[in-house]
């Protein structure tokens, strides 16, 4: 099956090709011929939602300790492009308005999932994503917002009602149906998480589903023909060809 670059969605940009969730990675999904970029958002200390998804700062900086104890200042000052390759050194962890902002020139639309641990104050992410959207001015119509945190989709539900929501899960629950009003768009579950019988019964509910984080094509292939829309994944390349359109 020949597969089009607006069937898959780069995961965190193009997370094979350049350091996960910088404006470098999130260059290389148009370069690529693809519609859809997949972010992770997170608080700092001081309230700055950035984009970043570990709680940790270890594995994808120079830095330690956790992200939301980390003051934005001293965020910034961390290179989190060196430890994927040298060519990436001074990379730095993008605010959200700097990562919409390299969106809307690339014309893209953009999944931010709103990336939570135990200690998130919810509330407080969701309104700072709100604000962000607001003052940034980004076309609402290209953002779809997902969680695996149900209280962050019905608090964006109740505050940014406008905006398109869906559900993550590893594994698609048997009373999936049950959450169903907190997706007004699409679900979003692991490529090995959905059965052919969910898969039909979502797409006849009319909502959308996306897949992560195949990474190869042939073990996917079955869940086209399932219905499945759309492929979240770091390599592009696997799916495209060796080399970028662009």
């Amino acid at each position: 099956m020949k597969i089009s670059p607006k069937q898959l969605c780069g995961h965190r940009g193009v997370a094979a090709d350049a350091p996960e969730n910088t404006l470098a990675s999130i260059r290389q999904v148009r370069l690529w011929g693809m519609k859809w970029v997949e972010i992770d958002v997170q608080l700092t200390q001081d309230g700055v939602p950035v984009v970043f998804h570990d709680d940790t700062l270890s594995r994808c900086t120079n830095g330690v300790g956790r992200l939301g104890e980390t003051p934005y200042a001293q965020l910034a000052q961390l290179d989190a492009g060196g430890y994927f390759d040298t060519q990436y050194q001074g990379e730095r962890v993008p605010t959200l308005a700097a990562v919409l902002a390299q969106v809307a020139a690339d014309e893209l639309h953009i999944n931010i999932e709103i990336k939570t641990y135990p200690e998130t104050d919810i509330p407080r992410l969701c309104d700072a994503v709100a604000a962000t959207l607001s003052e940034t001015e980004f076309p609402l119509e290209r953002v779809l917002l997902s969680s695996f945190s149900l209280e962050a989709l019905a608090y964006c539900q109740t505050t940014m009602p406008s905006v398109a929501r869906a559900i993550l899960w590893d594994v698609v629950p048997e009373d999936w149906q049950r959450y169903q009003d907190l997706a007004t768009y699409s679900i979003h579950c692991h490529y090995r998480g959905i059965t052919e019988v969910q898969a039909k019964a979502i797409k006849a509910s009319g909502l959308k589903i996306k897949c992560y984080t195949p990474n190869h094509p042939e073990e996917v292939a079955h869940l086209w023909e399932w219905g499945v829309d759309m492929m979240i994944t770091d390599a592009p390349s696997n799916y495209l060809g060796s080399e970028p359109t662009e």
